[in-house]
């Protein structure tokens, strides 16, 4: 069942993540897929990002490498689908098997640098990346991780701080663009120039903390010299590549570390945006025209559930939330993943190529593409504390309960409405006030990602190679 009212929600989302404003652009590169549905985390299923794999005992440790394992084979999942936008589905397929496939099979310039120049890049590369020592579970060796060095991980960090200000301020412009609340109005009205000022003092931060300028000119220079000899660059991907190995002792999954910074959202309110959606906004929101609410994509426009076995069959629920008095409210953040042991400078760089009659292309970069990775995610987004109101939502409940006492779940398209958590599975985190009308679903939840869609990979220009 089409529900135009959850469409308009989800467009208003994906308006706050990448839409473009007067002081900020949204890079065109960025698309929004949805998780089908959210998927519930708690603060000790992230503790990796905080203590990394380490612990203070051989149980914790043990802990450790299984949830990053979790992450890093959810985050580094490839869209199933060939929607640019829509879900997004775990297939099977990973980003870090295609990246070992292009870094065994592709064919590089053979162009020699000078030994000044493979001097400079090899220092400007160590820049990038450092060493982790890391002790094996099962024998109890240490061996070596490459991950992202301080100002890497300085970068980064500092970019999610502008990223937030940015969804902060297109939140807070939206609203009152649209008058969707006449304190929105009023609060953009007196604070625009602060919430403005936020955002400059995020990227001042960027470049005087956040190293934004070397970092990029690092990277503007490796790219330049890298189209002229790849061999240098790419055996020393391959090692770092091959030293990222790592295997979760628990399962027996092999894995390469996906870390995200910054952590400080995982246990605090700080980077959280206030994100609020009334009825009065559906008509402003549906003429929006955004990819991952297309006409094209696969998900839920609507109320669903499942059986607690029914991993992917979803029945559609009859009522629906849409009445007049309909708010809902969450709490919102974005931040960016690190892959030490990935070059996307190496996938996209135009000088190499191999057989395409035994590799397909990565992407066609056509839309709707095709390919064996069109897209990899690259930021994770999550809610929390999610709030609906209205008339229609005690209705909704009565369905939804149903559904939860027998150990299922149910959603809103992405949004969880269960959050139960896999390793948790006899509580629910949802509950009713009938006084209020009000449905409460609390706890995080990873609600999408922001994908990078490729261009046509590879897309060689060079005529010889090796």
């Amino acid at each position: 069942m089409e529900d135009n009212l959850l469409k308009a929600l989800l467009n208003k989302v994906d308006n706050v993540l990448n839409r473009g404003n007067d002081i900020a652009s949204a890079s065109k590169d960025n698309y929004v897929a949805w998780c089908s549905p959210g998927i519930p985390f708690q603060e000790e299923d992230l503790q990796f990002a905080v203590k990394g794999l380490k612990g203070g005992d051989a149980d914790e440790t043990r802990i450790l490498v299984r949830t990053a394992a979790e992450f890093s084979q959810l985050a580094n999942s490839i869209p199933s689908s060939n929607v640019i936008g829509g879900t997004f589905e775990q297939s099977g397929n990973t980003v870090w098997d295609i990246y070992s496939d292009v870094l065994r099979f592709s064919k590089i310039p053979d162009n020699d640098l000078s030994e000044e120049e493979k001097a400079k890049v090899e220092r400007l590369r160590s820049m990038l990346v450092t060493t982790q020592k890391v002790k094996d579970i099962i024998t109890d060796e240490e061996k070596e991780i490459t991950t992202d060095s301080p100002m890497v991980v300085a970068y980064t960090e500092m970019m999610a701080a502008y990223e937030n200000a940015v969804l902060m301020y297109n939140n807070k412009r939206l609203s009152a663009l649209n008058s969707e609340d006449s304190q929105a109005v009023q609060d953009f009205a007196l604070n625009a120039s602060l919430y403005r000022n936020q955002v400059k003092l995020a990227m001042n931060n960027w470049i005087g903390k956040g190293y934004k300028e070397d970092f990029e000119k690092i990277g503007a220079y490796i790219r330049h010299v890298s189209q002229r000899n790849m061999t240098l660059l790419k055996a020393e991907l391959q090692d770092r590549f091959e030293k990222s190995k790592m295997t979760d002792p628990t399962s027996g999954i092999d894995f390469f570390f996906t870390n995200f910074y910054p952590a400080n959202f995982i246990s605090s309110d700080k980077g959280w945006a206030d994100f609020m959606f009334k009825y009065q906004s559906k008509e402003t929101y549906l003429k929006e025209k955004n990819q991952s609410t297309s006409a094209e994509t696969k998900i839920k426009w609507g109320l669903w559930k499942a059986g607690a076995d029914a991993k992917h069959s979803k029945n559609n629920i009859n009522n629906s939330f849409e009445s007049e008095d309909f708010v809902m409210k969450f709490k919102i953040t974005q931040v960016p993943l690190g892959r030490g042991w990935f070059s996307p400078d190496f996938i996209l760089n135009n000088s190499w190529d191999w057989d395409q009659s035994i590799h397909k292309l990565l992407s066609n970069g056509v839309i709707p593409p095709t390919g064996r990775m069109i897209a990899y995610p690259t930021t994770a987004v999550f809610i929390k504390d999610v709030e609906i109101t209205g008339s229609k939502v005690k209705d909704v409940f009565t369905e939804v309960k149903q559904s939860l006492d027998a150990g299922g779940t149910a959603g809103y398209g992405p949004i969880s409405l269960s959050a139960r958590h896999k390793r948790d599975s006899k509580d629910s985190n949802t509950s009713f006030n009938e006084k209020t009308n009000t449905l409460k679903v609390k706890g995080m939840q990873l609600l999408a990602f922001k994908c990078f869609a490729l261009p046509k990979t590879p897309d060689c220009t060079l005529e010889n190679l090796v």
